[in-house]
C-alpha cells in the first residue's frame, strides 16, 4: 500500500483542509467571510439531503420545506420568547425531526415519482402558509430583526467571527453523517437503495429504516435554516423555494453523490463559483451553466466521486499480478 492510502495521511488531509478553509473564512474581508459562512451552511443542507439520496435513494423535492422549517422556528423562538440562539437551533432541529417522522409515516408509503411529487406538494404547503400566516410570519415581507449568532450570551456582529461558529457545526453535522455511513443503519440504507425488495427479505426492516433517515435529514436541514436565519438576521417565505432544493440537489450531484466529503466539496464549489462570476453580469448565468453540464456530462459521479474512482483504478493497475499457486501449475501441466 502507497503512502497515499495510509490512514494517518487521510486524516493529515482531512485535519489540514479543514484548517485551510477556516483560516480562509476567518481571514478575509467581511464579505468574503459572509459567502463563506453561507457555503458552510450549505454545506449542513447539502449533507442532509446526500444522507437521503446518496444512501437511502430516496429523491426528495421538498426537503427545503425543513430549510425553511428551522428557520421560522428558531426566527420566532428567539425574537419573540428570548430563546438563547444554541437552544433555539437545537429546538427547531427537535420540531423538524417530528415533524420529518410524521410526514415520513405518510410519504414514505408512496414510492417513484408519487415520492417525489408529495414532498413538492408538501414544501408547496409550508411555502403558502409562510406566505399567509401573517400574524405569526410576516406573510410577504417576511420576518426581520433576528438575533445575529451568540454564543453563551454574547452576540457575534463580524462575520469574521461568526464564520467559526457555523464552520464547526457545519463539520459536526459531517462527521455525524459519517459515522452514520458506516454504521449498521448506513448498510441497511444502502440495501434499501439498491433492492428494498432484497433487503426486506434479508430481515431489513426498510420502512422504518427509510423513516428514521428522513427524519434525522429533516432535523439537519433544520439547523441549517436556523444558521441561515441567524446569519443574515431576516427570512422571507422564499426560503421554502424550489431554488433552494435546486441548488442544493446541484451541489449533492455536482461533488459527488453516496459520498461522505462530495456534498462538502459541491457546497463551497457551488457558493463560491457564482460569486466568482460576478465580474461579468452578461456573461455569468452562462457560463456558471455551461460548468454544470460539463461537469453532469463528463463527472456523472461527481467531482470527489470522480477523483476517488480515478485513484482506485490507477492503484489496481499498479497492484502486481497474483504469483500462480501449485494447483495452477498442476492445471497447466495437466491441460499440456
Amino acid at each position: 500500500m502507497t503512502f497515499l492510502g495510509t490512514r494517518s495521511f487521510r486524516v493529515l488531509c482531512a485535519v489540514g483542509g479543514v484548517v485551510v478553509l477556516l483560516l480562509a473564512g476567518t481571514m478575509s474581508g467581511s464579505y468574503q467571510s459572509q459567502i463563506a459562512s453561507l457555503a458552510a451552511i450549505y454545506v449542513i443542507m447539502a449533507t442532509s439531503l446526500n444522507l437521503l439520496l446518496g444512501y437511502s435513494g430516496l429523491l426528495s423535492l421538498g426537503h427545503q420545506a425543513f430549510f425553511g422549517l428551522g428557520a421560522y422556528t428558531s426566527a420566532i423562538l428567539c425574537t419573540e420568547l428570548g430563546v438563547p440562539m444554541l437552544l433555539g437551533v437545537v429546538l427547531s432541529a427537535a420540531l423538524a425531526l417530528c415533524v420529518g417522522w410524521l410526514i415520513g409515516r405518510i410519504t414514505l408509503r408512496l414510492r417513484a415519482a408519487f415520492f417525489v411529487i408529495a414532498t413538492f406538494a408538501v414544501a408547496e404547503i409550508f411555502r403558502l402558509i409562510a406566505l399567509n400566516w401573517v400574524e405569526l410570519t410576516g406573510g410577504p415581507m417576511g420576518y426581520s430583526g433576528i438575533p445575529p449568532v451568540s454564543l453563551f450570551g454574547q452576540e457575534i456582529i463580524s462575520p469574521q467571527a461568526v464564520y467559526p461558529v457555523v464552520f464547526v457545526i457545519a463539520a459536526l453535522v459531517v462527521v455525524v453523517v459519517a459515522r452514520l455511513a458506516g454504521s449498521s443503519l448506513g448498510y441497511s440504507l444502502r440495501g434499501l437503495a439498491e433492492n428494498e425488495n432484497l433487503a426486506r427479505a434479508v430481515g431489513i426492516d426498510t420502512a422504518r429504516h427509510a423513516n428514521i433517515v428522513f427524519s434525522l435529514s429533516g432535523a439537519m436541514a433544520a439547523i441549517a435554516g436556523s444558521l441561515y436565519a441567524h446569519t443574515l438576521g431576516f427570512v422571507s417565505p422564499e426560503v421554502f423555494g424550489f431554488p433552494i432544493m435546486i441548488n442544493t440537489l446541484l451541489m449533492v450531484i455536482g461533488g459527488g453523490i453516496g459520498t461522505v466529503l462530495g456534498p462538502v466539496i459541491g457546497a463551497v464549489l457551488f457558493t463560491q463559483l457564482p460569486e466568482a462570476l460576478r465580474f461579468s453580469d452578461e456573461w455569468r448565468l452562462i457560463i456558471f451553466g455551461l460548468v454544470l453540464v460539463l461537469l453532469v456530462r463528463f463527472m456523472p459521479r461527481g467531482l470527489y466521486g470522480t477523483a476517488v474512482r480515478a485513484y482506485q483504478q490507477r492503484k489496481a493497475q499498479r497492484a502486481p499480478e497474483p504469483a500462480p499457486s501449485d494447483t495452477d501449475r498442476t492445471e497447466v501441466h495437466d491441460g499440456a
